[in-house]
C-alpha cells in the first residue's frame, strides 16, 4: 500500500518547487477565470428560469476564495517557507472551506445582496 505524501500535488511538484509564486498566481487567477463561464451559465439559467442555487453556491465560493483566499495565500507566502506544494494544498483547503460555507449560507448571502441592491436603488431615487 502506498502512503500519501504531501510532497506531491497531481504531477505539478517540480513546477511548484521551482516557482512557488505560481501557487499565488493560480490562487488569484483561477477564481476569476472560473467566474466568467459560470456567470454565462447563470445568465442562461436565469433566462430559462431554472433553479440557480448551485450556480449561486459556485459564484459565491469563487468570489470569497478570490477575496479572502488571496489574502490568506499572500500572508502564508510571506510568513512561511514559500513551499509551493504546501501553498497549493492550503489554497485547495480554502476553496473547499469556502464551498461548504457558501453551500450552507447561500440563501442568506443572496438575501443580503438583494437587500443591498434595494437600499442602493432607494438612495439613488431619493437623490433625483
Amino acid at each position: 500500500m502506498m502512503a500519501f505524501s504531501f510532497n506531491t500535488f497531481f504531477g505539478f511538484e517540480q513546477d511548484l518547487i521551482a516557482y512557488p509564486e505560481a501557487a499565488i498566481f493560480g490562487a488569484m487567477l483561477v477564481p476569476v477565470l472560473l467566474m466568467i463561464p459560470i456567470a454565462v451559465i447563470a445568465w442562461i439559467f436565469r433566462k430559462l428560469k431554472i433553479n440557480m442555487y448551485i450556480i449561486h453556491v459556485l459564484l459565491y465560493t469563487l468570489m470569497f476564495t478570490f477575496f479572502l483566499g488571496s489574502i490568506a495565500m499572500l500572508i502564508l507566502f510571506f510568513i512561511t517557507d514559500r513551499n509551493g506544494i504546501k501553498l497549493a494544498y492550503c489554497w485547495t483547503v480554502i476553496l473547499a472551506g469556502m464551498f461548504f460555507f457558501s453551500l450552507i449560507n447561500t440563501n442568506t448571502i443572496t438575501k443580503m445582496f438583494t437587500d443591498w441592491s434595494k437600499i442602493i436603488k432607494e438612495k439613488d431615487n431619493s437623490r433625483r
